[in-house]
């Protein structure tokens, strides 16, 4: 691989770093909370800030007919920002916008003032994923502050949407449209490891059916949906159980494959038997497993259960994800692992998540594809306080330009 510089990548980081934290507090004070994705305003903020550095920015928004498919209303923007573009391999960084919702009660810090304390942003977004947004800012300033940018690549920031509810019109769609026809992929990812692959998931939702009655005086009369739905659950955590053993990845930090209801819902008063219960259920699919196997195995659970007489049970599929996995030894997670090493002084992994991901669109188009980016289990992502430290956007952004710099130049 070509020698890079990395001394000069990283004094050019620190001189970027300042601006890169400003990007993100303004990125922060920009709410982007989705559902419902109201994108008008970071959609403006994050292209203005790529024009104003000399960077062609486009929106690439998904077509009506894509949202009315996938039932969302419009508009869903998602800009590119092309630093550069030459004959050589074209690199993607990709990171996305919206944010989960807010319980401002549980928090400490305004969620939306983007509060720098402590050494950390805080602010909902500051880790997933503006933090990423704004540490790939930085990568990609940094390489033209040290006049580093490789000559023949195209290096393109891929800013997309959706990625809290699927992203199938956020990098879903940009990947499917042809855009991009890119070799590389750098999806958000945490600053202590590199992972080459992902789980999928299934959402189910499964509905018992009973027969209402007097709980009291004739509860015999009734069909009690609660109790079905109550004996599935238990078979499905014998079959979570299971999984621990007969379903583990050879990928290093996935672990095994899971089953987890998380959401119950039924009946109609205290005193009525209750004719209707529907729960969901999260199944993450290692990359070993294929996906309609894994819908196959959890429908045989649920068909083999012996429920109350008078009762059956529905399973629909709300979500499907499938996993990916990518070259482990490809030259972007070799030169990602490297310079994460030499850059942050610690050990990193190189693995897998069994989170799924928008990586996976990028992989399954056979794009060599990993996720590394700021952020670690102090980040809170998703929950109150959410942050993250300003330290790790520097080192990120200097990993990810180093990368850049070495893969953008070896073909």
């Amino acid at each position: 691989m070509t020698d890079i510089d990395l001394e000069r990548i990283e004094r050019a980081a620190d001189e970027e770093l300042d601006d890169a934290v400003a990007f993100l507090r303004e990125m922060i004070r920009t709410p982007s909370v989705n559902p419902p994705g109201d994108y008008d305003g970071i959609h403006a903020l994050v292209s203005e800030t790529f024009e104003s550095f000399g960077w062609d920015a486009e929106t690439l928004a998904a077509p009506a007919a894509l949202l009315e498919e996938l039932g969302l209303e419009g508009p869903r923007p998602n800009v590119l920002g092309y630093v550069t573009r030459g004959d050589g391999p074209t690199i993607v960084l990709n990171a996305h916008l919206d944010t989960v919702p807010v319980d401002e009660s549980k928090w400490s810090y305004d969620p939306f003032a983007a509060t720098l304390d402590e050494g950390r942003v805080w602010g909902r977004g500051a880790r997933d994923s503006k933090g990423r947004v704004a540490a790939y800012t930085l990568a990609a300033r940094a390489l033209e502050a040290a006049d580093m940018v490789p000559a023949d690549a195209t290096i393109v920031l891929a800013i997309t949407v959706d990625e809290e509810t699927g992203g199938h019109a956020g990098p879903g769609y940009v990947v499917d449209s042809g855009v991009l026809d890119a070799d590389y992929a750098i999806v958000e990812g945490n600053i202590d490891r590199v992972d080459y692959a992902a789980a999928g998931v299934v959402h189910f939702e499964v509905t018992v059916s009973g027969r209402s009655a007097h709980a009291g005086t004739n509860p015999e009369k009734g069909a009690n949906a609660v109790v079905g739905a109550s004996r599935i659950v238990g078979a499905l955590d014998a079959y979570a159980d299971r999984l621990k053993t007969e379903r583990v990845s050879d990928v290093p930090g996935i672990g095994h494959a899971t089953c987890t209801p998380a959401t119950i819902e039924g009946g109609l008063k205290t005193n009525v038997v209750p004719s209707s219960c529907s729960f969901t259920v999260d199944r993450r699919v290692l990359p070993e497993e294929d996906l309609d196997d894994a819908e196959r195995a959890f429908r045989d659970v649920v068909a083999d259960v012996d429920l109350p007489d008078g009762t059956s049970a529905a399973v629909d599929v709300v979500l499907r994800a499938r996993p990916f996995e990518s070259d482990s030894d490809g030259p972007l997670v070799r030169s990602l692992a490297r310079h994460a090493e030499t850059v942050t002084g610690s050990d990193v992994l190189v693995g897998g998540t069994r989170g799924f991901t928008d990586a996976r669109f990028f992989g399954h188009a056979g794009i060599e594809t990993a996720k590394y980016g700021p952020g670690d289990e102090e980040s809170n992502v998703h929950g109150p306080d959410e942050n993250v430290k300003v330290d790790q956007v520097r080192d990120a952004g200097a990993v990810v330009a180093a990368t850049l710099a070495e893969i953008g130049s070896d073909r």
